[in-house]
Formats: C-alpha cells, structure tokens, sequence
C-alpha cells in the first residue's frame, strides 16, 4: 500500500521498503511507477500553479514533455559523481526507484536538482517556506520531547508525497519513518529507532560546497547512522555537501537544537523551546542570509514579485516564538494548535504558520514524537485535514 497524497487529504498509509538500498528503491519505484513516469505532467501543473504570468500554460505540452529528460539530464551530469562517490547508498535507491518504475535514472536527479536551486542565495524564485517549533520534555505537558513542522510548497506538488518505512538490512544501519516524494531516496522529515527525529526546513545561506548533493540525502544518511542530537551535529559537521538547510532536530533523551546548515558551516541554537522559518537567527550564519531588505526579482510569479524575500519567513518565525512563550509547558494539541494559526486575525495568508499563498500553501504537517518513535502526518493544511499515526 503506499501514501499517496489525494487532494482530499485522505488516510496516510507508510509505504514499506525493505532490504539492501537497491532493494528498498526498487519498493519505492514499484509502488509510485505512475507518478514517476508522469513528472512531465507534474512540472506542468507546478508551474501553472505557480501563477506566472511568463507564459507557462501556453508552452506546447511536447515541450514540457522534453523538459523532464533535458533537466534531468543536467542534473545528473553535475550530480552524479558525487552522490556516488560520497552517499553511494543513497545512490542506490535512486538506482532502484528508477529501475523499478522503468525511468531513466536522469529523470530522479530533477527533483535534487530543484532542491539544490531553492536553497542557493537567490532572487529568482520564491524561497522555498517551512514553520517549524520543538520543546524539550522539560517544557512538554508528557515530559517527552516534540517536534512539529509545516512544509509549504505549491498545492501540485502533493500528488507525488509519501510516507515510507525504510528497514535496511545492512547491520549497523538504523530503521526509520520517512517523508518524502516519489522520486527521492532522502527525506524532508523523519525519525528512526533509535528516537533522534529530523524535520528540515529550506535555508539560503552562503558557502562553498563540499559536494553537489542535496539536504535530502543528508537527512537520510543521519537517520541511518545517528541516535542523538550530538551525534547528529558532528556527523553534518564532517559530511559535504550543497545548498543549505535549517533543521529541527530531537532525541530520546529529550534534547532538542535547531541547526542552521550552510554548504560549508554550521551554526547550533538550544533551548527548552525553539522556532525557526527560513531565514538564520544565529550570529553566526546571519551574516551568509540574504540580507534582510532584499526583495524578489523581476523573474519570479506576479504575485509576489517585489515582495522582500524574508517578509512570510519573518512573521511565521515570530508568531510561532510569540505562541511558544504564550503556551507554558506545551502539549501535542498545542503543537498542532500552533501549525493550524491563522494569525491574530483569523485568516490564513502568505504570512501565517497555516500558509494559504498565491504560490506557496501548507501541503504537509508532521508531529514527530522521538521517545515513542512515532510521527502524525498529513498531506494538506492542518486547518483543513487530519493526521494519521504512523509507527515504526
């Protein structure tokens, strides 16, 4: 069974893969072989959706229908190595995903090589958005730690999200629950056996890259290998990667940091209750953000075109901090609470924690519970739907 997402938020259903990393992306690809094979239609539809008004919908579809081979193939041609040479098992599933769904492997590097263009330091293209808030047990009702997160993205982009179980067999490597899309072997989200829960937020910071990978790989191979907090800091520390990230991350034990990743440093905040958007709140990673007073470019959707790139970022970060000091000790349904606010006025817009935007709209929310190594999950706006529980 998989977890695809319809547009009426139904049940969440884990996709389980089990086995070597080929193994587990031959799962993958099986079970999403449409959508896989229908990323042409995809980009289509995210492009329409995203409001421009550069003449997307008046492409020829025979031209969309080169533009997934086309990127894909530059993607692979700039990616490829490195993921090979670097996350050789990440690159695996990627092999597998593509073999079992019958695409060629250059069509998987599309989805990487859009992530790595939405974490550079851009004007281009509206930043990528997540909201995401973490309490130590300390300053939970339970006493257990918490994540939640939203991740907003164009509405389109829901039809190829899933949750997966990856069980490797591979002694030493950890099981976990995964968020994801069809076409990645990483994650956005996800939290393993050994308690330590990841939520990744898209960050634009300066830096030089170690290697052109994408967060997402990241996210995974530290699923696989790490247990703690700690554990998880030092092994980004040391790993290369590009493009940059803001993670929320949490373990068993009840430690929670928010880790601002450039392509070349890291810079870690603590507390008993943290929130975080998109853009840096350390003094460290501050001076590598987009300044501030920037604003979008001519290229990007009309509708928020000229708008200052930091502006949704800025009043979801601080409504999220306002209502973690006006909570207390925080329970689940707080956490939730918070991920469906509207804002002091009661309406969902492109500058609340529930994002309802012209281009970008909250199309998934995760609660992920470390201690019990569990995670609920929707795909939609959490005014709007439900979650499941999802357990390893």
């Amino acid at each position: 069974m998989t977890a695809a997402a319809d547009r009426r938020c139904d049940r969440v259903t884990p996709l389980v893969c089990e086995g070597d990393h080929t193994a587990m992306g031959a799962a993958q690809g099986r079970a999403y072989r449409d959508a896989l094979r229908s990323l042409d239609r995809a980009l289509m539809e995210l492009a329409g959706a995203s409001g421009s008004d550069r003449g997307a919908g008046r492409v020829p579809t025979g031209a969309w229908r080169m533009l997934v081979p086309a990127v894909g193939g530059v993607a692979r041609r700039v990616m490829a190595r490195d993921l090979l040479r670097h996350y050789p098992r990440q690159y695996d599933r990627m092999a597998g995903i593509a073999r079992a769904a019958r695409v060629p492997l250059s069509w998987l590097f599309v989805g990487p090589g859009i992530e790595l263009a939405l974490n550079r330091v851009s004007y281009v293209v509206p930043p990528a958005a997540c909201t995401a808030v973490a309490v130590t047990g300390a300053r939970a009702r339970r006493g257990e730690p918490m994540i939640a997160k939203n991740f907003d993205y164009p509405d389109a982009a829901r039809d190829a999200y899933l949750v997966r179980v990856s069980r490797p067999t591979r002694r030493g490597l950890a099981a976990s629950i995964d968020v994801t899309a069809a076409p990645l072997p990483g994650a956005h989200e996800g939290i393993n056996e050994h308690g330590l829960a990841i939520a990744y937020n898209y960050g634009h910071f300066s830096g030089r890259s170690g290697a052109r990978v994408s967060i997402t790989n990241l996210v995974q191979e530290v699923l696989e290998h790490c247990r703690t907090v700690d554990d998880a800091i030092e092994h980004v520390r040391r790993r290369p990667r590009a493009g940059s990230a803001i993670w929320m991350v949490a373990d068993a034990a009840g430690h929670i940091a928010a880790v601002e990743i450039a392509p070349d440093a890291v810079a870690v905040r603590r507390g008993e209750a943290l929130a975080q958007a998109n853009h840096a709140l350390s003094d460290e990673m501050r001076p590598r953000d987009i300044p501030h007073d920037a604003v979008l470019s001519r290229w990007n959707p009309k509708a928020v075109r000229g708008r200052r790139v930091h502006a949704s970022s800025e009043s979801r970060s601080d409504r999220a901090h306002a209502l973690l000091a006006d909570c207390g000790t925080a329970s689940a349904d707080d956490l939730k609470a918070m991920l469906a606010d509207h804002g002091p006025a009661g309406e969902g817009d492109d500058y609340t924690i529930c994002r309802h935007g012209p281009y970008h709209r909250t199309t998934s929310s995760v609660v992920l519970y470390p201690q019990r190594r569990t995670m609920e999950i929707m795909f939609g706006a959490p005014c709007e739907a439900t979650y499941s529980l999802v357990a390893l």
